[in-house]
């Protein structure tokens, strides 16, 4: 039975016996170990580890492919008096990794300089044209960061230049195989036995500076000489859940301190830059993810990406105020850019689009504007539940973003359709594509044919991955509490999802300034609890309000006047059988 919403509720099966486990070995309530269950915890230390992260649990750096050639590349380089420079990608996760890079090098007190490549110019990664201004700025050694994984030409041109490249990306390796460089950091490489494979850009960065400061200790540097790398986990957290990497294992642990870091930094850019996005005080996964992270990445979406870097690695107040309000602004850009861009792409839609017939959506526009394609195709993934593709022409060439639903490989299908590609990278669920203008009906045309062979119908009905029923009886301020000892939430932790049934709507009212949202009142039994559904309004003016409800919500404590009270966030709703 499908809910209001069109979509399917799974809800995970119960494992009673391990949530006991978990529960009696923790001293947690049930409801917390069910959802520790649902998240892979089996053992009473994993969940110690869940609820207690502690960096000493990392794995040793050296366990990754490759980081001893790369390790010993830098300290050659550091001994030597090598010029390094940094080579990032525009997005938070590439800005965050050079500036990760810059902070580490530069406390170091080594030659090191930085390029970040002009998205509207240079497009993604490494270019030759950059390579030669690189070596002509007297750099002997460049180290990637968060791009370059399927470079394979470019590193050769750099090799004949005379510049050493080691490659740190988390992307997946390209059909060319790895590109010919010192060192690659990849955890996805062939025989890499890296205990964690879901490091973002930024985290590799961090592990490649970690084993560099052991190098230099063990060479008889100082450790008051050494950065303190755990003061950079602001720039770390940022990285890391902006680009939607899972918020497990390792990412747990580090994006868990790296929050409390985020909270209380001193990094004078990052002070500016919540100043302007109006973050005070705790700062949690969702103040990155609809915060921080868009004004970031809009820089690097309008071409601007230095801006944003600027502003990580500037040591004034008063001069990353006015850095970060001048990213403040691009961002408004971004968002009307972003504007004209998806009415297009709905126009289009309505008259190329098919949905009994087309598995994948494949838009082409010379109107797109190639930096917000990749937020709009996630806008149509959210809507239409299909994989969607978006190309922004010019001049006979196309640039594309993609988004995807969980059962389609992005990557996979592009491999499947790369004789209409010029170029291709990125992950499951997220990828980008180079392509000539007059190849787009043919890959169309190609991509659904993947589509339609790995798609079934019933792929593409939406659907709510819930945790566990309970009764509204259990819902109280301090399960909420017991609930946030699970953060950060996010990808392959995500925040905790609940069913209630037969429940009663009462007290429904509109708010908000177009009165779409809903406030309400859930009943059971003697139970109740407050509820607000956001865009819920045409909803709720179909509902018989007679009949009671099975409900689906997130849990949040309500701050009204300075009470707290229990508050559930409403996701669907369906008639009770």
């Amino acid at each position: 039975m499908l809910s209001f919403q069109g979509k399917k509720w799974l809800v995970a099966e119960p494992c009673p016996n391990k949530s006991e486990e978990l529960a009696l070995g923790l001293t947690i309530s049930p409801v917390v170990a069910k959802l520790m269950v649902n998240r892979g915890i089996d053992s009473v230390d994993a969940g110690k580890c869940l609820i207690e992260p502690d960096l000493k649990t990392l794995h040793d750096p050296f366990l990754m492919l490759g980081m001893r050639e790369a390790v010993d590349r830098i300290v050659r380089a550091i001994e030597d008096g090598e010029k390094i420079t940094v080579f990032g990608d525009y997005d938070v996760d590439g800005v965050t990794s050079a500036a990760f890079c810059v902070h580490f090098f530069r406390e170091l007190g080594i030659p090191f300089s930085y390029y970040l490549p002009d998205r509207m110019e240079e497009g993604y990664g490494l270019n030759e044209q950059a390579l030669d201004k690189i070596k002509s700025g007297g750099s002997s050694l460049v180290i990637t960061a968060d791009c370059g994984i399927t470079a394979v030409e470019e590193v050769k041109a750099a090799n004949a230049m005379g510049l050493d490249v080691i490659i740190t990306d988390h992307h997946q390796v390209g059909e060319q195989g790895l590109p010919p460089a010192v060192s690659v950091l990849n955890p996805h490489q062939p025989d890499c036995e890296y205990p964690f494979r879901f490091l973002s850009g930024v985290g590799l960065v961090f592990k490649l500076a970690t084993a560099v400061r052991s190098a230099l200790y063990k060479e008889g540097w100082d450790k008051d000489r050494l950065p303190n790398l755990k003061k950079h986990l602001d720039l770390l957290v940022l990285g890391t859940i902006a680009d939607v990497a899972p918020l497990v294992g390792e990412n747990h642990v580090l994006c868990s301190h790296g929050l409390a870091q985020m909270t209380q930094t001193l990094k004078p850019g990052l002070i500016a830059l919540k100043s302007v996005a109006g973050l005070n005080g705790r700062i949690d996964a969702r103040s990155i993810g609809f915060g921080l992270g868009p004004r970031l990445n809009a820089a690097g979406r309008m071409g601007k990406a230095d801006a944003g870097l600027h502003l990580l690695t500037c040591t004034e107040l008063n001069e990353a105020r006015g850095m970060a309000h001048s990213l403040d602004k691009i961002n408004q850009e971004r968002q009307e850019v972003q504007k004209w861009s998806q009415e297009e792409a709905e126009y289009l839609f309505d008259r190329q689009v098919d949905l009994d017939r087309d598995r994948v959506i494949v838009l082409a526009s010379e109107n797109f504007h190639k930096g917000v394609i990749g937020i709009i195709a996630a806008k149509f993934v959210q809507k239409y539940y299909r994989p969607t593709v978006l190309i922004a022409l010019e001049n006979g060439e196309g640039k594309g973003s993609a988004r995807s639903i969980k059962q389609f490989n992005l990557f996979k299908a592009f491999e499947n359709c790369r004789e209409h590609l010029a170029r291709y990278g990125g992950h499951a669920y997220a990828a980008g594509l180079n392509i000539i203008e007059g190849k787009v009906d043919d890959f169309r045309k190609a991509i659904n044919e993947v589509g339609t062979q790995y798609l079934k119908d019933d792929d593409l009905i939406p659907d709510i991955n819930v945790d566990t029923e309970i009764g509204l009886d259990l819902i109280s301020l301090d399960l909420i509490r017991e609930i946030h000892s699970l953060e950060p939430f996010g990808q392959m932790n995500p925040l905790p999802i609940f069913v209630s049934r037969n429940v009663s709507l009462k007290n429904c009212r509109f708010m908000g300034r177009d009165g779409s949202h809903v406030r309400f009142q859930a009943r059971m039994d003697n139970a109740e609890c407050d509820g607000i559904a956001f865009h819920f309004r045409s909803t709720f003016e179909c509902l018989n309000l007679q009949n009671r409800f099975d409900l689906v919500y997130e849990l949040q404590i309500n701050n009204w006047n300075g009470k707290e009270s229990p508050q559930m966030k409403l996701l669907d709703l369906r008639e009770s059988q």
